[in-house]
């Protein structure tokens, strides 16, 4: 994991609330927002709306298919069908803490969710902690604040490749669902271990990405008919395509980029779930960036 600069920590003032913004990079320069709109170094627009920053380029790849899905209507009707899955797995809460059990920070730490969608881990996690988010589809993000009104300032719009935080910013660093349609698996568990303190830990969980090959359609040699079935469920034709074409080996690709990590089974032997923490002993093994005094912008 890359070295962070040696800060000391400090409990939050419960007076004034955390901001993404506060402490957002350039992604073009590296300058660090400072609480404005545009980037101080190279004048990139960085504009916060509805408590949304966003700091994301057009989306290429499966980051386009994915970001068009979770805006569109299609996530709606497939909404009910996830959540048919995870009642199935003991209820929603109990699925999803089969992942978030493995998240260690100490009290009033700051996190990160990639890929947070509407909020559904927030109300899992301790209380004490500042929970940040990023995701590429921006109704998803809208929906978050509506749950949680506390989580506007904390929310990017932001692609897992390209993570506007300097290294070492957060004490964890997890995304849950989503990973297998990444536009790039390398890059975004590089962003995340780059933006997570040593000794942070670091999660990544999805489901297995060849469940479609178990489908009737793979089975008898027909594979045109899961397309159908998928279709059914309410996934977009394009995302469907996508899914189909899909063929990576999440074990290969998150071992590479993450030595040492640790496997788990979830959901039944359904899912996946590594889990990464840098022990290695180092004078700035316990320190992150911390975050500044905000300034009135220029």
């Amino acid at each position: 994991m890359p070295r962070t600069l040696p800060t000391a920590r400090r409990t939050p003032d419960p007076e004034r609330g955390f901001r993404l913004s506060d402490f957002a990079r350039c992604l073009q320069c590296g300058a660090g927002l400072d609480g404005r709109e545009a980037c101080p170094g190279c004048a990139r627009s960085y504009p916060e709306t509805g408590g949304i920053l966003r700091a994301m380029g057009p989306l290429e790849g499966r980051n386009r298919i994915a970001g068009a899905f979770y805006d569109g209507p299609g996530w709606a009707r497939f909404r009910r069908w996830e959540r048919l899955f995870l009642r199935v797995q003991g209820g929603e809460a109990r699925a999803r803490r089969q992942i978030l059990r493995h998240l260690a920070a100490p009290p009033f730490s700051r996190v990160l969710e990639v890929g947070i969608g509407d909020g559904a881990n927030l109300s899992l996690l301790p209380k004490d902690w500042t929970a940040f988010g990023v995701d590429i589809a921006l109704k998803p993000l809208e929906e978050c604040v509506e749950r949680d009104p506390r989580m506007a300032g904390r929310l990017s719009l932001s692609e897992a490749e390209a993570l506007p935080f300097a290294d070492g910013t957060f004490d964890a660093c997890w995304t849950l669902g989503g990973f297998n349609y990444f536009r790039d698996h390398e890059a975004a568990l590089r962003e995340m271990a780059r933006v997570t303190r040593r000794g942070g830990t670091l999660i990544v969980a999805d489901e297995l990405p060849d469940l479609h090959r178990y489908g009737i359609g793979h089975l008898i040699g027909i594979k045109r008919l899961d397309a159908l079935w998928l279709r059914a469920l309410g996934l977009d034709r394009e995302f469907v395509e996508m899914v189909l074409a899909t063929d990576f080996d999440p074990d290969l690709v998150v071992r590479d980029v993450w030595p040492g990590v640790a496997r788990f089974p979830i959901w039944g032997g359904l899912g996946y779930c590594f889990v990464h923490s840098d022990t290695r002993s180092d004078s700035d093994s316990d320190s992150r960036i911390d975050i500044p005094t905000r300034r009135n912008p220029a």
